[in-house]
């Protein structure tokens, strides 16, 4: 390798934070604590003998990974996945069994909240020597104590010993203290859904601040709306190795997937016969609502004046929107296609699609109608009491918009088609891009719809952009709301 070569090798290993290769690591487990003194001593060689057989646990196998300086990394993957040991072993609490591990800069693990924290001191102790521990200068301290008192917020108690804090109140401090540090790299596992929702969304303010500043960060969490809100890509690990890695949500919409295990083999309809009954465009199909009647809409005229601008009163008119087939299949797919998850057979969403004043379109307009079309297929000959789910979300996978229909009942056959329709009328949503999904369950009450049976649920699977018309963008919102103004003399 010539001189310019060696340069450049070494100009590109600067720009990484962390650079794993082939590393392994291998936990030995023993039958009680006598035989693993006795095997981490080595004492079999004094004639000690263990009673039980040691198993081999491989944690890790074979993981390579690197991480450039600034990234925001999430790392998923079900307990035991080898998320906390991958963690553990770039930190040094660990050691590998095989493979390297070269960590470019300072440190700073969440990974215990808590740990050599003394609950006979006091909180300023406990902050005292966890900050000299990591070696700040007492310049440095007088700043920094500071700063964690305010953010803690414990006033009288941070003078108080440790174990008379509540668990939010430990975790206010032990938060606070370990984040007083700017690290280079930092690891964060689980610990920001510690304290109740206030602290969470400080604390979630505080990282972002370490993140502004240069800082690169590893965070393991189980929150995927966490993952898709903190980091830029995200890392799939699974019994040990690094399963996917890519933009943070094409590895959080797989793995959701596969949370949710396989889907069964999907009826496809004959184009050339389909069963469907009243499938010219508008119609219902065979499905029967059965929710209480509608109430008896307000006299337009008479609160009109009472309505807000822009001026609308939900679906107070039938809209104007062209007449369409049923679809037979997707016409709108977000990136990366269809998520479906495992459900129970009987009914199965194949075909979707969205309807405005422009046509069939996924591109929406704020305070205009848009119809939103879904084709089920029945898989077997029953009779099925249903309620259907429709959810948007952002682009930090938040649900902004969640529309759960009534009771519906219908009877079908195996290969026979229905149609659903969702009308907003007006479309009340504010500018943005959005992903979709959609499901069919069983009709249970609303307080139980988490435990009742799914037939069919496409995840994240649909995208649509939303846009303002130009009358609006000078009062630019994530809702239009309806509401009524009234004014009148005080009583």
């Amino acid at each position: 390798m010539n001189k310019l070569d060696t340069f450049m090798s070494e100009a590109k290993t600067d720009e990484l934070a962390i650079r794993i290769d082939q590393l392994s690591k291998t936990y030995r487990l023993h039958g009680s604590q006598a035989d693993q003194l006795i095997d981490v001593l080595n004492l079999q060689r004094f004639g000690f003998k263990t009673h039980s057989k040691v198993q081999e646990f491989p944690a890790l196998t074979d993981v390579n990974l690197q991480v450039e300086r600034g990234q925001r990394i999430g790392i998923v993957g079900r307990n035991g996945a080898g998320k906390s040991t991958l963690l553990k072993l770039i930190c040094g609490n660990v050691t590998p069994t095989s493979g390297t591990i070269d960590v470019n800069g300072t440190v700073q693990a969440l990974l215990s909240m808590g740990l050599g924290f003394h609950p006979d001191y006091t909180g300023r102790e406990n902050v005292k020597s966890s900050l000299q521990y990591n070696g700040l200068s007492q310049a440095k301290y007088n700043e920094a104590i500071e700063e964690i008192i305010d953010f803690c917020e414990l006033n009288e108690f941070f003078d108080q010993p440790v174990k008379t804090y509540s668990s939010g109140m430990q975790a206010r401090l032990m938060f606070a203290a370990a984040t007083a540090v700017n690290p280079d790299i930092l690891i964060v596992d689980e610990v920001l859904g510690a304290g109740d929702a206030y602290f969470i969304a400080k604390s979630k303010r505080r990282v972002e601040g370490l993140i502004s500043n240069g800082c690169t960060m590893l965070l393991v969490s189980h929150s995927m709306q966490q993952i898709l809100e903190l980091c830029d890509q995200a890392i799939w690990m699974d019994q040990g190795t690094v399963r996917m890695r890519g933009d943070s949500f094409d590895v959080i919409k797989a793995y959701e997937e596969y949370l949710h295990g396989p889907i069964q083999t999907i009826l496809v309809p004959n184009v050339n016969s389909i069963d469907v009954e009243d499938g010219h465009s508008g119609s219902k199909g065979d499905i029967e609502d059965v929710t209480a009647p509608p109430v008896k809409r307000p006299d337009i005229a008479r609160i009109e004046d009472r309505l807000q601008e822009p001026r609308f009163l939900p679906h107070s008119s039938e809209p104007d929107l062209q007449e369409v087939n049923v679809p037979l299949e997707h016409k709108f797919l977000a990136r990366g296609g269809l998520s479906r998850w495992d459900s129970e057979p009987g009914l199965k969403i194949i075909g979707s699609t969205f309807v405005t004043p422009r046509g069939e379109s996924n591109e929406w307009v704020t305070t205009q109608p848009v119809r939103c079309i879904f084709t089920l297929i029945g898989e077997k000959e029953a009779f099925f009491d249903t309620r259907f789910a429709f959810c948007m979300y952002d682009h930090l996978g938040k649900c902004i918009l969640d529309v759960v229909s009534g009771r519906h009942t219908f009877t079908t056959q195996k290969g026979k088609l229905h149609r659903v329709e969702l009308t907003m009328n007006p479309l009340q949503l504010g500018p943005g891009e959005y992903t979709i999904s959609i499901s069919v369950h069983d009709y249970k009450e609303l307080a139980l719809f988490n435990s009742t049976r799914r037939y069919d649920l496409l995840s994240r699977s649909l995208a649509v952009k939303v846009e303002l018309p130009d009358t609006l963008k000078v009062i630019e919102s994530g809702y239009y709301h309806s509401g009524e103004w009234v004014v009148e003399p005080a009583k």
